[in-house]
């Protein structure tokens, strides 16, 4: 299913997508709506009074997610104020997340809206059993929590963990056996972790053992810990040294889960 097809099913044929990026998002917008009073735009203008906005916030270079819908009024040269109008995607606001494959572009019409794939849909806030991000020496995951928050994508987690490196411990809960990673990825321990939920060993060759004699039932006593955060600009080869001295003091390479 994609935008163009979902926009056709409440018979809105009139339509542009404006795109806004991650990182310039919130200064336009929150769950409400608009959050300032007009935009400035150079096409994508409205054809007539009755075209629809769809206003999408980007997760990354090629996923965004609907936040609401609105109309623009013209008030001079290339400024146009918005305002939020209801349509039947609202039910989904803030959770229903697109993906294209040719990525990021802030201006998108009704021939491009055949691009953005619906791929998921988040787990509604009322849903949520996570405490709220407080800071990173309080985070303290089981996997079932881990799981929660990677697929509800919380804005929370995701603000805080995407935008560092760090070194992290996983705690097998079955034995007591501690094994020690990095991350260093773009989405920094969000992005690592995300691997984790995923895929229960994110590839680690001890965890892959006890996945593969134990299955993933196992997982579920594994308890996920941030150890250090570091800053992005820190050079991968410095976050890896780093970690190596942890598998030092932890001993987790003669009595834990690391192979090396």
């Amino acid at each position: 299913m994609n935008l163009h097809q979902l926009l056709s099913l409440e018979g809105i044929k009139d339509y542009n997508i404006f795109w806004f990026g991650a990182d310039i998002a919130a200064d336009y917008m929150n769950d409400e709506g608009p959050i300032v009073d007009t935009l400035e735009i150079s096409k994508s203008k409205p054809r007539s009074e009755n075209t629809v906005y769809i206003i999408m916030s980007g997760i990354n270079k090629y996923k965004c997610r609907y936040r609401f819908a609105a109309k623009l009024t013209h008030v001079a040269g290339n400024t146009y104020s918005w305002k939020r109008t209801p349509i039947q995607l609202d039910e989904y606001a803030g959770r229903m997340v697109f993906y294209r494959s040719s990525g990021f572009s802030f201006y998108n019409n009704d021939v491009t809206g055949v691009d953005f794939k619906l791929e998921r849909l988040w787990i509604d806030k009322e849903e949520r059993s996570i405490a709220t991000f407080n800071n990173y020496d309080e985070v303290e995951l089981s996997f079932e929590q881990l799981r929660e928050i990677i697929e509800g994508h919380y804005d929370d987690y995701y603000r805080a963990l995407s935008v560092v490196k760090g070194i992290y411990m996983i705690i097998d809960g079955n034995t007591g056996k501690q094994y020690i990673g990095s991350a260093y990825s773009d989405e920094g321990i969000w992005g690592r972790w995300k691997s984790y939920s995923e895929t229960y060993h994110g590839g680690n060759l001890e965890l892959i053992k006890l996945y593969e004699e134990n299955g993933e039932k196992y997982f579920h006593k594994f308890k996920y810990i941030i150890l250090q955060i570091l800053p992005m600009r820190l050079a991968d080869k410095e976050v890896i040294e780093m970690e190596s001295k942890y598998k030092n003091r932890f001993l987790t390479r003669e009595f834990g889960l690391n192979a090396n």
